[in-house]
């Protein structure tokens, strides 16, 4: 009989084990305090140079010490690549030991900055509860977005959904995108700057307020930092900073600007003897459009088949599906008339691209401009050098009338 009391009671602890983990976690002493944790950025990899966000938990009469880290991810999950080319990547959320975590990010002279939370005991508990709800296997994955779901907007998503709306943000606007306060990290990530900046479309050039920048683990400090509850306490009740000692490396000669210069004046060569010696590069121009034809596909498949912010993407003008099949068609009888008037139109849409670069919706890279050129000169010279005087008076005319419409 007694075996079979203490059997029951196991089952009924195994069916209501939330609830008496709920009950079991409201005895966090009074000392107990949560603190969010801003880590300094580093140039070491594109996903660590905006920074990171996380949080604390400590209660030295309980030997607690905890820290909550929500920027984790698994190259061993089912079709990471895949999935992270979607924008479907999944991050996770895993607790560790805080001593080893500040004493990792030290060791690779980041900053870490500390601001303890103004929390009543019971929004301690229901904190506390929430984040170790969170870590549970069945729990613990959520769907990345570099913008609107990352390391630094679950923090501030949490604290909402524990504190409702007794949080009380500086609503200032602000002159920059999305887009610009990403630049403020790149400096010395130029081949990254690039890549965000061709892939991603002028939904990031919308401009931000302080909520939508904290995103980025620095804005949540600040956002935080003159953040009030209703009560019109402070949200923060101190700040304890651990400096760094990271010193910005020198740029790097080989930057996209740099190597796209050295091309030009590479193309400028080759063009020049084309035209005094009647000479074909052909293998350059395969290269050129066909490298600018398949980033031209990838445009469209970010835009249209994936979940990355990447639509209405205004680098599709210069980076055509259509230059990939320029390189095949250009000794072609058949195409030859269809070509003149292609590189006729691309070459005057890329100069119209140049007029209006500081007009249009979306912030290109200034380094594309040498781009830019590269390809007019290029356009420019197929068109000529397979043009007989009636098709070029014919094109003129054509041209005349684009222009005019």
């Amino acid at each position: 009989m007694e075996n079979k009391v203490i059997l029951c009671f196991i089952f009924l602890c195994i069916l209501c084990q939330d609830e008496c983990f709920a009950y079991f976690q409201k005895n966090l002493s009074s000392n107990s305090q949560f603190s969010v944790i801003t880590i300094g950025p580093v140039q070491k990899e594109l996903y660590s140079a905006f920074g990171h966000s996380g949080i604390r938990h400590r209660d030295d009469s309980l030997g607690v010490n905890s820290f909550y880290n929500y920027g984790l991810f698994d190259f061993d999950q089912p079709n990471f690549y895949i999935n992270f080319l979607n924008g479907k990547l999944l991050y996770m959320v895993g607790k560790f030991d805080y001593g080893s975590v500040e004493r990792y990010y030290i060791s690779e002279n980041r900053f870490i900055k500390e601001q303890v939370l103004n929390l009543s005991n019971s929004q301690k508990n229901d904190l506390y509860y929430y984040l170790e709800n969170n870590i549970k296997n069945e729990n613990k994955y959520y769907l990345y977005n570099y913008v609107n779901n990352n390391c630094a907007t679950k923090i501030r998503d949490i604290l909402e959904n524990i504190l409702g709306q007794d949080i009380i943000y500086n609503k200032e606007s602000s002159d920059s995108s999305i887009r610009n306060l990403m630049d403020l990290y790149l400096d010395e990530q130029m081949w990254g700057d690039l890549g965000i900046d061709i892939c991603l479309g002028s939904e990031i050039d919308i401009k931000s307020d302080n909520y939508s920048s904290m995103f980025l683990p620095d804005f949540l400090f600040n956002s935080f930092a003159e953040a009030k509850l209703a009560d019109g306490n402070e949200l923060i009740l101190n700040t304890i900073e651990i400096d760094s000692n990271n010193v910005k490396s020198t740029r790097n000669l080989f930057s996209p600007l740099n190597v796209f210069l050295f091309l030009l004046i590479i193309t400028l060569i080759i063009t020049f003897r084309e035209f005094k010696y009647e000479l074909r590069y052909k293998y350059f121009d395969l290269l050129l459009f066909t490298i600018t034809g398949l980033v031209g596909f990838l445009i469209i498949y970010l835009w249209f088949f994936t979940d990355h912010l990447s639509s209405n993407n205004y680098n599709i003008i210069w980076a055509t599906p259509l230059n990939f099949i320029i390189p095949f068609i250009t000794n072609s009888k058949r195409f030859k008339k269809a070509l003149h008037y292609y590189m006729l139109y691309y070459s005057s849409s890329l100069i119209v691209l140049l007029i209006l670069w500081d007009l249009l919706p979306q912030e290109f890279n200034n380094s594309l401009i040498v781009v830019i050129l590269i390809l007019i000169i290029r356009s420019f010279a197929l068109f000529m050098n397979n043009l007989s005087m009636e098709n070029f008076l014919e094109s003129c005319e054509n041209l005349q009338k684009w222009f005019s419409c």
